[in-house]
């Protein structure tokens, strides 16, 4: 069982360190232009938050963090969701899915217009998540900043 909170000032570490590790293992990005990307962009999250328009998401599973999940607006019609990732043990059991739900509740709460994001070709099991929710491919490109080559993928959804 999980439950989902709104984050903490104390989470913010958990959240850097926990995408750092997660994707330096599983996909290998260990750049120095994807640790600053990361990390300054959790940063400038915490820094710019407007509680109105933006939110941050944290799972925890037995009392532990093991996901998160953010909102943060990009202009007063159009939010950007961030930052998401669950904790390899806890895939599969349903807090992504509540994760992601939270979030474009969130969205529609605040009214905005339309949500974005960026992924990439690979997280098969994210992908199907946005998919699943009506969110669409936009645009992609090739990304060669954080390691191997990757295809980044802008998906969105018009709430």
């Amino acid at each position: 069982s999980f439950t989902i909170r709104p984050f903490r000032e104390t989470d913010v570490e958990y959240v850097i360190a926990g995408q750092l590790a997660l994707y330096a293992e599983e996909y290998g990005f260990v750049s120095p232009v994807w640790h600053n990307y990361l990390t300054g962009g959790v940063q400038d999250f915490v820094r710019q938050f407007d509680s109105s328009r933006d939110c941050m998401y944290i799972a925890e599973r037995e009392g532990s963090p093991c996901g998160c999940i953010a909102i943060t607006h990009a202009d007063d019609r159009t939010a950007q969701l961030r930052f998401f990732f669950m904790e390899r043990e806890c895939r599969g059991m349903g807090a992504g899915r509540q994760l992601i739900d939270r979030a474009i509740g969130f969205c529609r709460k605040a009214e905005y217009g339309k949500v974005f994001l960026w992924t990439f070709r690979t997280l098969d099991a994210a992908r199907h998540l946005y998919a699943g929710r009506g969110f669409l491919i936009t645009e992609t490109h090739v990304n060669n900043e954080w390691g191997e080559p990757i295809l980044e993928e802008k998906w969105e959804l018009e709430l």
